[in-house]
């Protein structure tokens, strides 16, 4: 049965090749690509005779390729030259522009082509090239500069020179007009864009533009999508849409909640750019082996080439242009609680109390829409969620240093009486449908309006609203959902039935039904008198000729705002469509900003580029499945690439009954996400963490690291908020020339610190990749030393545990852990130094008296008198307990023989490099940012960045091993007097990793520079197996005008001094 099915569709593939390359043989009207537009030329049950009889192109999809399902199999012919020519250029004040005329029209059915066309190139700028191609004599929807507020996009070109040595070369042909860009100085490459040989095909609703792309190049971007191959792009010619839909991210590979047109490209040596095409309406992206091609269905070319040549380069020039990504409040990183069902406040309350009595850390609580009044915005259900019992809810949870973010989605409940209903209505602070009416859709509460965030009236409206709800219920932050904007009626007209439209949240209680589908739809809506009201052109946005694949082959309103409402200023939501959600959470943003004076803490699910500015992301409606675990991460690391570093999943699993395994093994990584949040669904099982003991104890392991790594995720954010890098960074974002980590997307670098999680089930090992270096477990203290290449080891991770490893080179601040980040934010620091591998100098290469010494004097873990001394114990007060460290202390005796005390620490300065390993000399760095954790205005003080830098070189004469480390802030404000406007805890302790503790520790000093040494013998302690030196109780208090500094000195007993 096997052998004849597979007989009979491999004879009609045969067949369908044949028939395909004969067509195309006696073919006059045009050429077929089977990667080219599609447009449908046939009809239900056309075969491949009859489609080439109408001199169309026939190639049926393979038979269970369900990624191919919905393509026309009969399409016009679509690979005919598309040209134009370039008739004038003339040099501006920012490079040169010219005009180009239309030479060969092609594929019809698509329009009429525009015959003269405006080009510009924008040189100014020394690492960013921008193109722009419209309409000569009419303007055209461009996006609106005004949802960029702090970006070179909304500001306007900022130089009028040209760089004296711009990053790239750009070069164009005339007849018929090409233009390449390729990297200045380098030779033999393919270039960074070139349509030469391409088409460029620009008509009213469709417009083609393709490059060659480099062959064995990594693609990332083009999100958002779960791609079910991971991470790195798929060149299998496959259209990728852009349009944003409530489609479930628990469906692969296609269109979701946010588009995002930006490609990544890492070549194999590692240089890197980027290609922004800064387009908001509906398109395709097709990647084949050698092509990359936009098909846009309106809008302009408006193409910026961002030359790097790093990958954190890259994200620094993109954000530039859409906005750099917002530094979250301090609060707003802690570990996050929320499900749809939680039924009364009593219940909200009864979670938060049983996280605490598990000693597991809880930040904010949350509520879906079981809070509301019949699913209203801005209101409180009187019974279960009163007035009353919320205000009492959240003042308790504010007095335990805890937070409160509802949901609040866009659709206003039709119902008058309603405030929000009639104060929008009111403000005409809706949009509205072809008709002139306020468009009519349907989404919890029943029949809702959708306010209008690109006009003032909206935006004024919007804020009104929240101002009023926040003097009901002091909500810290807000959750802004289903603002793609999701409509479960699909139509450009609906009115009212009968029975205006009631709540239907239980269809998620059935098992026929999925909420957010037509079905759910109680109007009625585009009956034939709507569709025949409908002009030409009307109609023409309803259905454009190309129709991209929208959510498997739907039309563009399906399940969304119809695409023919108008907006106040009259802009089409064809076009604006992509932008709802970033302009209501642009619009929640400055509305926060005015109501709290503090940094706004938003969540949107809908998404386009620039959101980072204004609001963090999360994956949306996943599902508990293990395949969803993975897909998590690849989502998380694909967003932070767009610049949108604040993102996660949900923890656990939103659609159906998580496991204690799967929930378990997801919290471990998870906890490890930017954005760390347990959420499911209404009707499914609850899954907090404290249900299960196994996954409490994940939980508390997990959450507990991150929240002692919290000064250095703070200090991450506060990078992207500066630079634009993700939190959350593919391995190959680091160590971009190491070719072996292009394609790892189950492992990642939370800042500088590597996670490596278990991702399948039943597993309790795994293989991690570790590039070139030296890594520390900080949860055990264990070593990989990768310091010759990259390297696989094979982890033990049994449930509970997950890959946690910094790298050598790096100095990370650490917290205490405690249940609430403002708890943690007062305790004291501890400086983990990790050095890279250690090499001595040749003279001391074959040291045999290291090894000896080191045999003699290695001391029992924890415990307090040496093996070989009766001498009384030594007291150590550690103020940090380190996870998994089991250290050998010095006795008094001991210590007294090699610590010596007295002098300063004058000299202790910066290094200039870090992450240093030659013989004879490591270095390592980090830097620590901190505010208040909530101030609008970000990093002006002098003192709140704190650099720290540490360099171990050895004696050429004696072999020892001298040390420093250096501390001071940042003086990124010259003549600024404001220091001391930041409370910063006390150093406390440091921790020095990699040491060679084979040697005796002949001093350790430390303290303020040019001050006696403030370190005891019984401060200091040597864990000599895991080589790492721990000074503790040193109680600096952290000031912008004195520097801290340790010294100390390592030798062996050929190299005493």
């Amino acid at each position: 049965m096997v052998v004849g099915r597979w007989y009979c569709e491999n004879s009609l593939m045969l067949l369908s090749m044949l028939l395909f390359f004969a067509s195309s043989a006696r073919l006059t009207k045009g050429l077929c690509s089977t990667a080219g537009p599609k447009v449908d030329c046939g009809f239900v049950g056309i075969d491949g005779a009859g489609c080439t009889d109408k001199g169309c192109c026939w190639s049926p999809v393979q038979a269970g390729t369900a990624a191919h399902q919905n393509e026309a199999w009969c399409f016009y012919p679509n690979a005919d030259i598309s040209e134009y020519e370039l008739v004038t250029t003339k040099d501006t004040d920012v490079g040169w522009e010219g005009l180009l005329r239309n030479l060969t029209s092609t594929q019809s059915e698509l329009g009429p082509d525009i015959t003269s066309l405006s080009v510009k190139a924008d040189t100014s700028q020394s690492d960013v090239l921008h193109i722009t191609i419209t309409d000569l004599h009419d303007e055209r929807w461009h996006v609106p500069p005004s949802l960029f507020p702090d970006s070179s996009f909304a500001a306007g070109f900022v130089s009028q020179k040209r760089p004296e040595a711009a990053a790239y070369d750009l070069s164009y042909a005339s007849t018929p007009f090409s233009f390449s860009v390729t990297r200045a100085g380098v030779e033999n490459v393919t270039a960074i864009f070139s349509t030469n040989g391409q088409r460029l095909v620009f008509k009213e609703q469709y417009i083609e533009l393709s490059s060659a792309i480099e062959a064995n190049s990594s693609l990332f971007g083009l999100e958002e999508r779960t791609a079910s191959k991971g991470l790195r792009l798929q060149r299998a010619g496959r259209p990728l849409a852009m349009w944003n839909h409530d489609t479930l991210s628990a469906n692969t590979d296609t269109n979701l909640y946010g588009s995002h047109p930006f490609v990544l490209e890492v070549r194999p040596d590692g240089s890197s750019h980027g290609i922004l095409l800064l387009n908001s309406n509906a398109m395709e992206v097709v990647l084949t082996e050698d092509t990359l091609s936009w098909r846009m269905t309106g809008g302009i070319i408006d193409l910026y080439m961002l030359m790097g040549p790093s990958p954190s380069q890259v994200l620094q020039q993109l954000t530039a242009i859409i906005g750099r990504p917002a530094l979250p409040p301090l609060w707003s990183l802690g570990f996050h609680q929320c499900k749809w069902g939680y039924k009364h406040t009593e219940e909200l309350a009864d979670v938060v109390a049983k996280y605490r009595a598990a000693d597991i850390p809880l930040e904010v609580m949350w509520t879906d829409i079981d809070y509301m009044d019949g699913y209203r915005d801005f209101s409180l259900d009187p019974n279960n969620f009163s007035k009353d019992k919320m205000q009492a809810f959240v003042k308790q949870l504010h007095s335990s240093k805890q937070y409160w973010v509802p949901i609040v989605d866009p659709g206003i409940k039709v119902d008058p009486g309603y405030p929000a209903y009639d104060e929008g209505l009111a403000a005409k602070a809706f949009i509205n449908d072809f008709t002139g009416k306020p468009y009519l859709g349907q989404v919890w509460p029943g029949a809702t309006h959708f306010p209008d965030f690109l006009s003032k009236a909206g935006v004024k409206y919007w804020a009104e609203q929240v101002q009023a709800f926040h003097q009901v219920a002091a909500f810290d932050g807000l959750w802004i959902d289903m603002n793609e904007a999701s409509n479960f009626c699909t139509g450009d007209v609906c009115h009212m039935p009968s029975q205006s439209a009631t709540p239907n949240a239980s269809a998620w209680l059935t098992t026929t039904s999925c909420a957010g589908s037509s079905n759910d739809c109680q109007l009625t809506c585009d009956t034939p008198e709507d569709l025949a009201a409908l002009t030409p052109q009307q109609q023409l946005y309803r259905d454009p000729p190309y129709r991209i694949n929208n959510a498997n082959g739907q039309l563009l309103g399906h399940n969304t705002i119809g695409t023919t409402a108008t907006h106040a200023d009259g802009s089409l939501e064809y076009n604006a469509h992509n932008l709802y959600g970033l302009s209501e959470a642009v619009a929640t943003h400055s509305a926060l900003q005015k109501i709290t004076g503090k940094r706004p803490f938003i969540l949107t699910r809908s998404s386009f580029l620039g959101i980072g500015a204004v609001s963090a992301h999360w994956t949306g409606d996943n599902a508990a499945t293990w395949a969803d675990l993975r897909w998590s991460i690849t989502t998380t690391l694909g967003m932070g690439l767009i610049g949108i570093p604040f993102v996660g999943a949900d923890i656990c699993g939103f659609l159906g009954n998580t496991t204690e395994e799967l929930c378990g093994r997801w919290i471990s990584a998870g906890a490890f996400y930017p954005f760390a949040r347990d959420h499911n669904t209404l009707g499914a099982a609850p899954q907090e963490l404290y249900l299960w003991d196994s996954v409490a104890d994940a939980g508390r392991r997990a959450i507990k690291m991150r929240y002692q790594l919290l000064p250095h995720l703070y200090t991450a954010f506060h990078q992207a908020n500066k630079q634009g890098t993700p939190v959350a960074r593919p391995l190959w974002f680091a160590y971009p020339q190491d070719p072996a980590t292009h394609a790892i997307d189950d492992q990642w670098l939370f800042g500088d610190v590597l996670v490596t999680p278990i991702l399948n089930e039943g597993q309790t090992k795994r293989k991690g990749y570790f590039p070139k270096g030296k890594w520390y477990n900080l949860f055990d203290n264990t070593t990989i030393d990768a310091h010759d290449e990259g390297t696989s080891v094979t982890l033990d991770l049994p449930m509970g545990h997950v890959g946690v490893h910094m790298p050598g080179g790096t100095i990370l601040p650490l917290q205490q852990a405690a249940l609430v980040t403002a708890d943690v934010r007062t305790s004291a620091l501890t400086l983990l130094v990790a050095l890279p591998h250690m090499e001595p100098l040749p003279a001391f290469a074959d040291d045999s008296e290291t090894s000896s010494y080191n045999q003699q004097t290695d001391f029992r873990a924890n415990s307090s008198m040496s093996q070989q001394s009766n001498a009384e114990e030594l007291s150590v007060q550690p103020q940090l307990t380190l996870p998994g460290t089991g250290c050998n202390l010095l006795t008094k005796l001991d210590s007294q023989a090699v610590i010596q005390q007295g002098g300063d620490v004058e000299g202790a300065s910066p290094v200039q490099e870090c992450g240093v390993s030659e013989a004879g000399r490591v270095t390592a760095c980090g830097h620590i940012y901190m505010d208040d954790g909530h101030q609008l205005q970000v990093g002006q003080a002098e003192d709140s960045v704190v650099d720290m830098s540490a360099e171990v070189v050895q004696d050429a004469v004696s072999g020892s091993w001298h040390g420093r480390l250096h501390v001071s802030f940042q003086q990124t404000h010259a003549g600024n007097s404001d220091c001391g406007s930041v409370s910063w805890p006390n150093i406390d302790s440091v921790v020095v990793k990699g040491l060679p503790l084979h040697a005796k520790v002949v001093h350790v000093q430390a303290g303020p520079t040019s001050m006696t040494s403030l370190v005891t013998p019984q401060q200091v302690m040597v864990d000599r197996r895991q080589e790492q030196l721990v000074v503790t109780g040193i109680r600096h208090e952290m000031q912008c005008d004195q520097a801290f500094a340790m010294t100390w000195t390592l030798a062996t007993n050929t190299a005493m001094v």
